[in-house]
C-alpha cells in the first residue's frame, strides 16, 4: 500500500516510534454560560472562540474527520459561517474527497436551525498561478451570539494512507481540543525521490506543544498504537509584526510514515538520492562545454570565469516569473520534457532551480569546482534537521563554487540577485550541499547591512505658511531593489508605477500629492533602482509668526515599530539594511531657523546605530537621518533592549524645524529648490 501526504511546511522536534504490528458522533447541548457568552477574558478582542474541536484519523478506514463548535462574538466573526475545506480531486488515485457534511446553528436563545444546504466547489487563485480547490458550505442564520456546530470527513482512496497534520494553534482561542490518530499496522510502501520505494518501519512526528502537554501513546491489547493529544485553553497564535515564520512557532503535530530509524540515516540516504538526481540533470554535455568555452573566452582566473558564466545563466528566461508554457504548447514546438542543463540552454528558459543547476553545469564544464545546494526559503520556514522531509523543507536550489581558498554562494535562479550574493530568503538559511560523492548539511552566509540600502531624498521649497512643493527621490540597492524588480517581472510597467506611487504616498504625510516623473534602473541589477516624484501639499503648520515643519517627512506619521512592552515571538527581520534620509527645505526671504533637531546618536550594542544631524546653508536647512540594523534575529531576552533602541530614536524622529518670520515675506516661487 502507498502513502499519501498533505503538502504543508512545518518545523518542530521529531519523535520516532518503531511500529508494531473520535470525532464526536452526537451534537453537544450548549450550556447556559455558552449561550450568554459575549466575550472571553483570555482573548478580549476575539471575534469568536472555538468551544470544542475534535479530530480523528483512522488509517484503516482512509478517513480524517473533523468536528467543531464555534461561538460567534462579533460581527467580524460572522464570516466563519462560510466554511471552506481544502480538497484534492486528483485522478491518479491519490486525491481525497469531502463528504458527510452536517451542521446546525444554535441561536443565542437556544433555538436550533439545522444545516440543509448543499456544499459547492470553489477554486481560489493564491497567486503565481497556484490554485486551491475548496468545498464550501454556509451555516444557516448566523448572527452575533450564535454557536456554529458542524462536522465533515475527508476520505482517501483505499490504496492511500495519509497521516494527520494537527494544527492545534490557530488565530482563534481554543477552549478544548482532542486529536486522535489510529495508525495502520499494515506494511506500507514509502515512495521517495525519483520513485524509489522502501517499506516503512517508523512513525515520525514533528511537534510543538503547549507547556505541560505531552503526546499520549496507548498500546492496545492487539499491539496497535494510538497517538493522542488533549489540550485546553490554547491562546490564539500571536501574529506579530517582524516575527519568525508561522510554521516555526505555532503549536502543531504533523506525522508521517518513514523507512528511516534516525535523522542521520534519513539525511544521508535522501541526500544521496537528491545529489544523484541533480547530477543527472547537470550532466556532462558537449553542448554545455561549448557554451561554457564561448562564454569564458578571454576570462582570467576562476572568478572571472564565474562572472561570465553567471551573466550567461541570467540571460535564461525564468519561468517562475514569466508565462509558463503548457505541455501541449511545448509539444507543438517539438520540445520534450526538460531533463537536463542542455535542454535549458537550448530553450533559453527554465525554472529558478533549473537555472541554478544549469549554472553549475556551465561552471563544471569550465573546470570550476561547483556544486548544487538545496536550501530552505526562510520567508516561510527555517531549516530543521529533525524534520525528515527533504522535498517540503528544502524548497530552492542555489550554487556553490570553491575558488581562492573559500566557498562562494550564488543565486542565479532569483532574478536580479547580483553576482556573489543570495536572495534574502536564502541567506542565513540552511540546506544540503553536494560535496564530492557525499552531501553535507551546511548553513548559508548572511548579507551585510551595507548590501541592502534605501536612500530617500526630499528636496522641498516652502511656498507659504506650511505648504511645500518639490521632489522626492528613492534609490533602492540590494534586497529592496530586488523586491521591486521582481515585482516588475510579475506586473506590467503601469502596475509597477502605481505600486511605487502608493509606496511613496505611504511614506509622506497624508494629503501630499505625488506623481512619478522618472523611473530608472528597473532591469539594471548593477545600479540602484531610482524613482523620482513631484510632490506638493501642506507639510507644516503656522502659529503666529512661526511655521513648524517635520524634520524628516519620511517618518513624520510613522507609528512606533514596537509599541508593546511585552511580546510573544522573537523579532525577525527579512534582512539587515541601511536606510538613509536627507530632507532639504528651502524657505523664502524673511524667515530664519529658530530651532532645528540636535545632532543625535543612538546605538544598540554593536548591532544597530541611528544618527541624526542638521545643517543650515543660506535660506535652507537639511536634516540627515541614518539607520543601520545589522542583525535579522533578536530573541525574546533581547527584545527590551531592541524596543528601547527603536523607541529612543523614533522619539527623535519627531523633532521639528521651527521657522520664524523676521520680516515681510515675499511670495516664493514654486521650484524644486535645486538639484539633488
Amino acid at each position: 500500500m502507498r502513502l499519501g501526504q498533505l503538502g504543508r511546511a512545518l518545523v518542530g522536534v521529531a519523535g520516532l516510534v518503531v511500529l508494531a504490528g473520535g470525532a464526536g458522533a452526537q451534537w453537544i447541548a450548549p450550556t447556559p454560560e455558552e449561550l450568554k457568552m459575549t466575550s472571553i477574558a483570555e482573548a478580549p478582542d476575539a471575534k469568536a472562540v472555538v468551544l470544542y474541536r475534535d479530530e480523528l484519523t483512522e488509517d484503516d478506514n482512509h478517513m480524517w474527520s473533523t468536528y467543531k463548535r464555534i461561538k460567534i462574538l462579533t460581527e467580524a466573526g460572522k464570516d466563519l459561517g462560510d466554511v471552506r475545506v481544502v480538497f484534492n480531486k486528483r485522478n491518479d488515485g491519490r486525491g481525497y474527497t469531502v463528504d458527510q457534511i452536517a451542521g446546525r446553528t444554535i441561536e443565542p436563545d437556544g433555538s436550533i436551525v439545522p444545516f440543509t444546504g448543499k456544499p459547492y466547489e470553489k477554486v481560489v487563485d493564491q497567486g503565481d498561478g497556484y490554485k486551491v480547490a475548496y468545498k464550501v458550505f454556509s451555516m444557516p442564520q448566523v448572527q452575533v451570539g450564535s454557536i456554529l456546530e458542524y462536522r465533515y470527513k475527508l476520505r482517501w482512496e483505499d490504496n492511500v494512507y495519509a497521516p494527520p497534520e494537527w494544527e492545534i494553534q490557530t488565530d482563534l482561542y481554543l477552549r478544548k481540543g482532542h486529536f486522535l490518530w489510529k495508525p495502520t499496522d499494515r506494511e506500507l510502501v514509502h515512495t521517495s525521490r525519483g520513485g524509489r520505494e522502501a517499506g516503512t518501519s517508523t512513525l515520525v512526528w514533528n511537534a510543538v506543544l503547549p507547556k505541560g502537554v505531552e503526546m499520549g501513546k496507548t498500546r492496545l491489547p492487539n499491539g496497535r498504537l494510538l497517538l493522542e493529544v488533549k489540550v485546553q485553553d490554547v491562546a490564539p497564535f500571536g501574529r506579530e509584526e517582524y516575527m519568525p515564520p508561522f510554521q516555526t512557532a505555532a503549536y502543531h503535530v504533523f506525522f508521517y510514515y518513514s523507512p528511516y530509524h534516525t535523522p542521520q540515516e534519513y539525511w544521508k540516504t535522501e541526500g544521496g538520492y537528491w545529489s544523484s538526481d541533480t547530477n543527472k540533470f547537470v550532466g556532462s554535455s558537449a553542448y554545455v562545454r561549448e557554451a561554457a568555452a564561448a562564454a569564458t573566452a578571454g576570462a582570467t582566473g576562476d572568478e572571472g570565469k564565474a562572472k561570465k558564466l553567471y551573466a550567461l545563466a541570467r540571460t535564461i528566461e525564468n519561468t517562475d516569473y514569466s508565462r509558463k508554457r503548457e505541455r501541449a504548447e511545448e509539444k507543438g514546438e517539438g520540445l520534450k520534457e526538460t531533463k537536463s542543463a542542455e535542454d535549458v540552454l537550448r530553450r533559453k528558459r527554465g525554472s529558478g532551480d533549473e537555472i541554478a543547476m544549469t549554472f553549475v553545469a556551465l561552471a563544471r564544464a569550465a573546470g570550476l569546482n561547483a556544486s548544487v545546494m538545496a536550501v530552505s526559503d526562510r520567508s516561510f520556514q527555517t531549516m530543521n534537521a529533525s524534520w525528515l522531509d527533504f522535498g517540503r523543507q528544502l524548497n530552492d536550489d542555489i550554487a556553490v563554487i570553491a575558488y581562492d581558498g573559500k566557498d562562494h554562494f550564488f543565486d542565479p535562479g532569483s532574478p536580479y540577485t547580483s553576482f556573489g550574493h543570495l536572495s534574502w530568503k536564502h541567506s542565513m538559511s540552511g540546506g544540503v550541499r553536494q560535496q564530492g560523492k557525499e552531501t553535507t548539511m551546511v548553513p548559508t552566509p548572511g548579507e551585510s547591512y551595507k548590501d541592502s540600502k534605501t536612500a530617500r531624498l526630499a528636496n522641498l521649497v516652502l511656498l507659504d505658511e506650511g505648504r511645500v512643493s518639490g521632489t522626492v527621490t528613492f534609490r533602492f540597492s540590494g534586497s529592496p531593489a530586488v523586491e521591486w524588480r521582481q515585482a516588475a517581472l510579475r506586473n506590467d510597467e503601469a502596475e509597477l508605477r502605481e505600486m511605487l506611487t502608493k509606496y511613496a504616498q505611504s511614506m509622506l504625510p497624508g494629503g501630499t500629492e505625488v506623481k512619478l516623473t522618472q523611473l530608472e534602473g528597473v532591469s539594471d541589477e548593477d545600479n540602484p533602482l531610482k524613482a523620482v516624484f513631484a510632490v506638493s501639499g501642506n507639510l507644516g503648520s503656522a502659529a503666529g509668526s512661526r511655521v513648524v515643519l517635520p524634520s524628516d517627512v519620511f517618518v513624520e506619521h510613522q507609528q512606533p515599530t514596537f509599541p508593546h512592552a511585552e511580546r510573544e515571538q522573537p523579532v525577525y527581520f527579512h534582512y539587515a539594511e541601511m536606510v538613509q534620509d536627507a530632507v532639504r527645505i528651502a524657505y523664502p526671504e524673511g524667515f530664519a531657523v529658530e530651532s532645528a533637531p540636535a545632532d543625535e546618536t543612538v546605538k544598540l550594542k554593536q548591532n544597530a546605530v541611528y544618527t541624526q544631524r542638521s545643517k543650515q546653508t543660506g535660506n535652507s536647512i537639511t536634516v540627515w537621518r541614518d539607520l543601520m540594523v545589522g542583525e535579522v534575529y533578536y530573541p525574546l531576552d533581547e527584545y527590551a533592549d531592541l524596543r528601547k533602541f527603536y523607541s529612543d530614536f523614533e522619539r527623535k524622529d519627531h523633532a521639528s524645524i521651527v521657522l520664524k518670520r523676521t520680516s515681510a515675506v515675499p511670495t516664493a516661487k514654486a521650484s524644486s529648490g535645486g538639484g539633488e
